[in-house]
């Protein structure tokens, strides 16, 4: 008879019975809405989405560690979604609270909010994240993003997880002394939904690879 053991949803831990389940039947251990969410691997510095691929079978193991992204569905009346209207920050904003985040906008397209990291060597770190929102968003993703917390000396040059970071101070308006930005360009945003769901499970998989 097999054995169950335990992974990892958002930090928690689950028996599961199986050494393979679909990533719709995870997020369900979770009590997770497959319609709402999707689901995310984390592997070492490296991440696998199951964005649009629910009924996908996963190979689970001991510690197996995933998070669950929102996927930023809004509410919708009289056949209208309630951001319909919207772009740029005040739109993500808007996402971003049907998400449960508290948002500030402080003008000029930037907006802050707490941030708890889920996963990864920082997971429990409770920061202030702040975003530059282009515009035109949805259309172009948001810049950043900015962190009031001193991660990593400053790099201009490197890759993730320790390169291209830089003072907030030489990208934006608001953020200065004591924030760091780094450079993570969303290379894939045109591939897929286009909301803030879908960013901050890109800034999720970014904390997960620290």
């Amino acid at each position: 008879m097999q054995k169950s053991f335990e992974i990892q949803i958002d930090g928690d831990a689950y028996e599961v019975p199986e050494k393979e389940l679909t990533a719709n039947q995870i997020l369900a251990l979770a009590g997770l809405a497959p319609d709402e969410y999707y689901l995310t691997e984390i592997k070492g510095h490296h991440t696998e989405s199951y964005e649009g691929k629910g009924g996908e079978e996963v190979h689970l193991h001991p510690g197996s560690k995933f998070v669950s992204s929102y996927t930023g569905a809004t509410p919708v009346s009289d056949g209208q979604s309630a951001d319909a209207m919207l772009t740029g920050a005040k739109l993500f904003a808007a996402q971003l609270r049907t998400a449960g985040f508290e948002v500030t906008e402080l003008g000029d397209e930037h907006i802050t909010f707490p941030y708890a990291v889920r996963a990864g060597s920082h997971a429990g770190l409770t920061i202030t994240m702040g975003l530059v929102v282009p515009p035109d968003f949805p259309l172009t993703p948001a810049t950043g993003p900015h962190i009031n917390y001193i991660l990593h000396p400053n790099q201009a040059g490197g890759e993730h997880p320790t390169g291209g970071i830089h003072n907030s101070s030489e990208h934006s308006k608001h953020f200065g002394t004591g924030w760091q930005y780094w450079s993570r360009p969303f290379q894939t945003w045109q591939n897929g939904s286009r909301t803030a769901g879908r960013y901050m499970a890109f800034i999720n998989g970014l904390w997960s690879t620290q």
